[in-house]
């Protein structure tokens, strides 16, 4: 029997934010089965959310279910609970099936299969529940499947940073599989069998349809490998008024036997706000995570079949792997991941949480963080705050608003915005300005600052957004010392 070639668009989100198979507040009516894996030995194990196929029943079924005939039109949802009411939603619909019919496919169900020992819930072997895979229904069938991907919070489209392809088996040596996408592959997980002599043989090739990567041939021996795609800009879909974001890949699959696929989405790290929850939750799309190299060169699509083509299952062979980037974001440090809502008092949630240290929102200048109210906040007086941003690009804006009548949201009127030039970059920061209004309350406030991507409606203060930082602060004013009438004046010595 051949092996099965799980494809997986994997979802990059902490470990923290947990799958609603019960709760579908996305999605009334339909089943939502789409998971984290729960075991296995995969660095990557809570990256990945595994897009489900096959279940016709939430509680019999959570996971999908085996050996079910999937059609064009099938769909895999995920529900993701973000906090305050706002929830990641996430489509994956197969759009297109030639070839060979298919079903839905649990990893472990062949003795040879290595996407289990990866990834699984309840156990390797045919304890795994993980219905994450779409195998091919009759031996020797060659499918090709295509796909259609999309993501929203709160139903704002999002852009989905990237996809996986994996080999959840061991391919033999007439087996393979090749994937697709307008983007760039990166081999990052490799599972080697170099007591085996035989190789396996990876290849990378570009065309005007994008990049595919192949699995050409492998020594079904439980070997396998996982390849990472970061999108292209043009990847998405943005035609129309208003544009979904979407994403389509197309897999093949051919074997002896069967062949299977697996799905998943990969998505940014995310930066909330840590103001009061009054003010709103914001959310950042970071899209900050890059490829070191593996090693893997693409070559042409009209090039010999045998150009690019590397053997992994070596001792000297070394994948690539993900690392974080800054991205682009405000002051002199970039966000971390936030896991869960940061809304504090005093506004420094983010701040004692995470990676980045005290000092990740240090935007807000040291001047207006507290002040008598008679240095900046009469009426009519301007507030002029130089913001340093980091791996800015022209045309992307910076808005911030300061609560000035204390009504615990940031107005229309609160707003003040810079888009960045090349004077700016050179500097390292905007000016916003602000006339304090005379229905102004002299007592302690906040400020939110955003950065925006260039295409981002920049005018909101809580929306989710692709790209940049939010930094939410307290401003302290000082008003003028009260004296209690009641207290009798105490006589200087």
């Amino acid at each position: 029997m051949l092996k099965i070639r799980n494809i997986t668009l994997i979802l990059l989100l902490c470990a923290c934010f947990v799958t609603q198979n019960l709760a579908q507040p996305c999605f009334p009516g339909q089943i939502v089965t789409a998971t984290m894996a729960t075991g296995g030995s995969s660095v990557n194990k809570e990256r990945v959310l595994w897009l489900t196929w096959g279940s016709t029943d939430q509680t019999a079924y959570p996971y999908g279910r085996h050996n079910r005939a999937l059609s064009e039109g099938d769909k895999s949802y995920a529900s993701i609970l973000l906090g305050s009411g706002q929830y990641l939603c996430i489509e994956a619909e197969i759009t297109e099936i030639s070839g060979g019919a298919v079903n839905s496919y649990a990893p472990g169900n062949y003795a040879g299969d290595s996407m289990d020992d990866l990834y699984n819930i309840g156990g390797t072997g045919g304890d795994n529940q993980l219905v994450a895979g779409i195998i091919n229904r009759h031996d020797g069938d060659e499918s090709i499947v295509t796909f259609k991907c999309k993501a929203t919070i709160s139903g704002k489209p999002i852009r989905i940073s990237g996809l996986v392809v994996a080999d959840a088996e061991s391919l033999a040596v007439s087996e393979y599989i090749y994937a697709t996408a307008d983007g760039n592959w990166n081999l990052v997980e490799v599972q080697k069998k170099t007591s085996n002599s035989n190789p396996y043989d990876v290849r990378k090739e570009d065309s005007a349809s994008g990049q595919t990567i192949q699995f050409l041939r492998g020594n079904d021996d439980n070997t396998a490998a996982i390849a990472f795609l970061s999108f292209n800009p043009s990847a998405y879909n943005t035609a129309g008024t208003n544009p979904d974001l979407s994403v389509t890949f197309q897999a093949t699959l051919k074997g002896n036997g069967l062949t299977a696929l697996a799905m998943g989405l990969l998505v940014p790290d995310m930066d909330f706000g840590d103001a009061p929850e009054s003010y709103g939750n914001p959310i950042h799309l970071l899209h900050n995570i890059t490829f070191t190299d593996d090693g893997i060169d693409a070559v042409p699509e009209a090039s010999d079949p045998d150009d690019g083509v590397i053997n992994i299952n070596t001792v000297d062979y070394t994948p690539g792997s993900l690392i974080p980037t800054e991205g682009r974001y405000l002051g002199s440090v970039a966000p971390d991941h936030d896991g869960s809502l940061m809304h504090s008092k005093d506004a420094l949630g983010d701040n004692n949480s995470g990676t980045a240290g005290t000092d990740e929102e240090d935007a807000w200048p040291i001047q207006y963080r507290r002040f008598s109210y008679k240095e900046y906040y009469l009426p009519h007086m301007q507030i002029q705050a130089q913001i340093a941003f980091g791996n800015g690009e022209v045309g992307d804006r910076i808005s911030g608003w300061i609560d000035f009548d204390l009504n615990g949201t940031f107005d229309n009127d609160e707003i003040s915005t810079a888009q960045i030039t090349t004077t700016d970059i050179n500097n390292g920061y905007v000016t916003l300005t602000w006339t304090v209004p005379p229905t102004r309350r002299i007592y302690n406030t906040y400020v939110r600052l955003r950065y925006f991507d260039k295409t981002e409606d920049y005018s909101l203060p809580d929306h989710a957004v692709n790209y940049g930082e939010v930094e939410d602060h307290r401003m302290y004013v000082l008003g003028p010392g009260v004296t209690n009438p009641t207290l009798l004046n105490r006589p200087k010595n």
